[in-house]
């Protein structure tokens, strides 16, 4: 819901990192002209000389909305670092105001001016902010000889990135880390990560880090289809990796094509096992959220490592629970997918189907015959389409190659219409 905004418009100022040395004529313009401005306490010169009344931001942050309130009518700056449309304060203010009242001066952020310090080209850079998130996210996101630029915070410091990229077999990449950039104490330094993850380096909390994937990497799947042995099972036993609650990987991609994710859409998981499904589905379709629905305590814990292990923590909820039940409280999906059933598949695509967005996708799986009977008699007189899958992996038998087959597969996909 959008705050209700009356008098001048709210300016938001990015500084840069010169401080007001950069600013735009039009920037300058709107703090000249400002009544109160409200900046962290680093920029209170900024305003020594104007007629500005100074408020620090306050913390949390939520309390921004009364004090807003009160200064209602008044010219408000606030002040900001960079770009405030880059991982900063401006996302928060549109959602909360929407665009009309606001009008944006952006600046140099501290990702562009690292990239000018170390003479790189970032257009084809991959983004990503730790800053209040997961250090294992980044697994969702690294490949091979990639250039990407990191926001970090206490707990992603360089050498903890430094140790997840040797950890994933890129030990020989470069990470160049800025330190309080355009500041008299500013530092730019350059390491290889296997040697920065044993250092003892000190840095500077205000800092960025940009990194170039070098390394045999392989633990981190690159494309679709992780290997079956990559992931945790509750069948883990040596000799054994792949096995236990776990959709193969032929088996898998397939059922990824026909749900077809998108981005923005919400989707189910239901009976998710050990996650090989929903991990892939999250990695692949990282604008999304899947809700992953399982009930058994070890494929939980699996299901748990699994999304760990391959960094989609922020797209990827774990709903512990039975269905139907435990999806009472999820929000409605555009796409559900139905792996594992316990018994309740008729309840389970009633359940799924009731609630699926118009224009959503439905794919059901079965593998005993009372269970393919019931994807039958649901589909009854709805347009559906399906697919079964008989696959055979290599083995050896008696010093001789074989071909040995799994349960054969039925696939059943419902698209929900529009009217």
């Amino acid at each position: 819901m959008t705050l209700p905004w009356s008098g001048p418009p709210l300016h938001v100022i990015g500084m840069g990192i010169e401080a007001g040395d950069t600013l735009s004529h039009a920037a300058r313009n709107a703090l000249e002209q400002a009544e109160v401005v409200i900046a962290a306490s680093r920029y209170r010169a900024i305003v020594h000389g104007l007629r500005a009344e100074f408020h620090d931001y306050p913390s949390p942050l939520q309390k921004l909305w009364p004090l807003l309130q009160e200064q209602a009518g008044k010219h408000i700056v606030l002040l900001a670092s960079g770009d405030p449309l880059f991982y900063g304060i401006g996302a928060t203010l549109t959602q909360r105001l929407g665009t009309e009242p606001i009008c944006f001066h952006p600046n140099v952020s501290s990702i562009q001016a690292a990239f000018a310090r170390i003479g790189r080209p970032w257009q084809q850079t991959q983004m990503l902010s730790l800053h209040g998130r997961p250090l294992a996210s980044l697994k969702a996101v690294l490949q091979a000889n990639r250039l990407y630029a990191l926001l970090t915070d206490r707990d992603s410091h360089p050498q903890a990135i430094a140790a997840l990229l040797q950890e994933v077999g890129f030990g020989e990449s470069t990470l160049w880390v800025a330190e309080d950039l355009g500041m008299p104490e500013e530092r730019v330094r350059r390491f290889q990560a296997a040697e920065l993850a044993n250092g003892m380096d000190d840095f500077s909390a205000l800092n960025v880090v940009i990194l170039e994937t070098r390394g045999r990497g392989g633990l981190l799947p690159e494309f679709p289809g992780i290997p079956d042995e990559l992931f945790i099972t509750d069948d883990d036993q040596p000799g054994k990796r792949g096995k236990g609650m776990l959709s193969k990987r032929e088996v898998r991609l397939t059922i990824l094509s026909l749900l077809s994710p998108r981005a923005g859409e919400v989707g189910w998981d239901v009976g998710a096992g050990c996650g090989g499904v929903s991990v892939e589905w999250a990695r692949w379709n990282p604008q999304g959220t899947v809700y992953a629905v399982e009930c058994h305590e070890e494929r939980l814990r699996c299901l748990t490592a699994n999304r760990e292990r391959f960094g989609v923590l922020n797209n990827l909820h774990i709903i512990a629970g039975q269905a139907p039940e435990a999806l009472a409280d999820l929000p409605d999906p555009n796409v559900v997918f139905i792996g594992g059933s316990k018994g309740k598949l008729d309840d389970l695509l009633e359940a799924g189907w009731r609630r699926l967005s118009p224009g959503g996708r439905l794919v059901a799986s079965a593998v005993t015959e009372d269970s393919k009977m019931d994807l039958y008699r649901f589909a009854d007189e709805r347009p559906a389409s399906w697919t079964e899958l008989s696959i055979a992996r290599g083995d050896h038998l008696a010093g001789q190659r074989v071909l040995r087959p799994y349960l054969p597969v039925l696939l059943l996909r419902l698209e929900k219409s529009w009217e």
